[in-house]
């Protein structure tokens, strides 16, 4: 799943590594995060870069169960488990998803190994259980996918364009699309050439208006 982030904002509890890690996670993908940091707190240095470049807003506070209003997304990492449950309890008491770092178990939510190439982001997770796991598999995706990925983004976005002009009824469309992964388009895509597999769907196409005409 993916959690629509637009329109709402995200909080991070801590001002050590692993919470500027997580603060800098959702600025990748364009969440500008407050961070709150216990004024007696240390605040790693990525964080306190994040928030010079303006990628996060670092508030200096002790904290009060009143941070968390208005906020969607609550993220924990005070490095204390008895208090970090005690914070997540609060969040969800004000219907907020919770992440809690390194406690599964308390967790609503698990951030994700992830690659992005442009608008792609290419995701694994083990559910909590082995986040040296899920980073060695981030790297191992991160030698695989090359930035061609984003070409056939693009020809999958005008194909997708093509198709909804063509073809009406959202049951119509899914199928046809089923057709072409049946078929292998993403194969031919990376072995033949765009041309190739813009032959695939106009075929696809012809079929389905055939069909329609025929009946």
């Amino acid at each position: 799943m993916v959690l629509n982030m637009q329109g709402r904002t995200a909080l991070v509890v801590g001002g050590g590594p692993a919470a500027a890690d997580k603060a800098a996670y959702l600025a990748d993908f364009g969440i500008n995060p407050t961070v709150l940091v216990e004024p007696e707190s240390a605040v790693a240095e990525s964080l306190q870069a994040l928030a010079d470049s303006g990628q996060a807003e670092l508030r200096r506070e002790p904290y009060d169960p009143s941070h968390l209003d208005g906020h969607a997304l609550v993220i924990i990492a005070t490095g204390d488990r008895g208090r970090d449950r005690a914070i997540a309890d609060d969040a969800r008491d004000r219907g907020a998803i919770v992440n809690v770092v390194d406690d599964p178990e308390a967790c609503d939510v698990f951030a994700v190994g992830y690659v992005r190439r442009g608008p792609v982001a290419v995701a694994v997770s083990t559910g909590g259980r082995s986040p040296a796991f899920t980073a060695a598999l981030r790297e191992h995706l991160d030698d695989m996918l090359g930035l061609e990925i984003e070409q056939h983004l693009d020809h999958y976005v005008r194909w997708r364009e093509r198709v909804r002009r063509a073809v009406s009824g959202f049951g119509s469309r899914e199928q046809l699309w089923r057709e072409l992964r049946a078929a292998g388009l993403y194969k031919v895509l990376r072995r033949d050439g765009p041309e190739a597999a813009a032959s695939l769907v106009d075929a696809a196409i012809a079929r389905h208006q055939a069909d329609r005409s025929d009946s």
